[in-house]
Formats: C-alpha cells, structure tokens, sequence
C-alpha cells in the first residue's frame, strides 16, 4: 500500500515510484492499495504533467492488467476522484474505504484525513500550511543536491505541534477501526510512517513519497518498509 504521492508537485519522488512499481511487475502481490493524495490537485505547486507521471499511469494501468488488484481511495488532495467512488474504471476500484484480509484478520483502509478535524475545519490555513510544506521539501532536496548535506523534512515536523496532531488523528482513527470490530486500521495524510499497537488493535500510517518513500506490506502482519 502506498499513500500521499502528490504527484504533479515538484517534490514527488516520481522516478522512484516508477521502478517501485516496475518491481511489482516482477513480484507480482495480490493488490496495491493506493491510499489517499495520489494527485495533486489542491496544491498551487505544480509543475508540467511530463512523461514520467504518464509512465507511472501507463504502468498501474499494466499492473491491473497483470492481475493485481489495484484499489484507489481519494484524499483530500485528489478529492475529485470521489465522484467516482464504488465504480470500477477498467480493472481499478475506486473506493472511500477499504477492507484488507489476510490470516484470519481484518485491516480497514481509509486515507485518514476524515480524522483531521484541523484540515476540515481550516481549509485556507491548510492550503497555506501546504504551500509552506511543498517549499520547504523543495528547498531541502536542492540543499541534499548542492551540498550533499542530510538533513530530513521530518525533522523540521517534528514539533510537539505537529506531534499533537499526528496524535490525535492516531486516536481518532483507532476509535473507529475499534467501531468497525477489525483488526487494525491504515491510513496516509499525515506523512508520518508509522506502525503503533494498542491492545489488539493495530494503527499504521504508510507515510508519503515526497520524502519518505514508504510503504506497507500487509501478509499476515503489517510492516512498514522504505524504498
């Protein structure tokens, strides 16, 4: 499962994700899960749809073909593609939530913005916050580039700010997977890959491809991987 792509900013590890989603084609799983904010369409940032983002549609399109399910849930950033939830376009679903099974479990799948009462309630301030956010993972790459220096986005996240939030929207999603009677529940939005227990539920965040290159393999279990 991957999560908060935002391609079509300048940020977006496109290139990567392409040869993420080349492997695939050689070990073939049983679904990808696309989890929220596969598009930008929110953000002022972007930059010319060029060959490599169509190399990227052209290969999902390859992967449904070659028998992997492939299941898409709109975020808040590509939230258009609502419109067209419980349709099947082709060999791909589009859903608002989704139910994984393996060995006898349940793992809901939701893009986890519905439970971030901040960004649906302050919808300019998010938008702002975005700009702000798109920049500076700019500015970080170009310094990584120039200066072969190593220094992450996630550290300048990590605030008791931002913490409180990623915090909340944790809780208010393992309230809800308790709700539904699964087994866990896996989300994207905050950028904050993760995987944490409480009781016998499991929360897991897939992170983001603008930065972390994360991804969550769910067979059996739940891990959390870096491309």
């Amino acid at each position: 499962m991957i999560s908060d792509v935002h391609l079509g900013t300048k940020g977006s590890k496109a290139e990567k994700l392409y040869d993420f989603l080349s492997l695939l084609l050689e070990n073939t799983p049983k679904r990808l899960v696309i989890d929220g904010d596969f598009f930008e369409l929110w953000s002022t940032d972007f930059k010319p749809i060029g060959e490599i983002e169509y190399k990227i549609i052209r290969k999902i399109i390859e992967l449904s073909q070659n028998g992997i399910k492939v299941v898409y849930i709109p975020g808040n950033h590509d939230r258009a593609f609502g419109a067209f939830q419980k349709i099947t376009l082709g060999k791909i679903k589009i859903r608002d939530e989704y139910i994984i099974s393996s060995e006898n479990k349940k793992y809901l799948v939701v893009h986890g913005d519905e439970f971030d009462a901040f960004t649906r309630n302050h919808i300019i301030i998010s938008l702002l916050l975005d700009q702000l956010y798109y920049r500076l993972v700019k500015m970080i790459n170009w310094i990584k580039r120039i200066f072969g220096v190593n220094i992450s986005v996630a550290d300048k996240k990590n605030s008791k700010n931002y913490k409180k939030i990623v915090t909340k929207i944790r809780k208010a999603a393992l309230a809800y997977a308790r709700s539904k009677k699964v087994d866990g529940v896996i989300i994207g939005h905050t950028h904050w890959p993760e995987i944490y227990e409480e009781g016998k539920i499991i929360y897991a965040n897939a992170g983001d491809w603008l930065e972390n290159c994360s991804y969550i393999i769910v067979d059996g279990k739940i891990k959390l991987e870096n491309f």
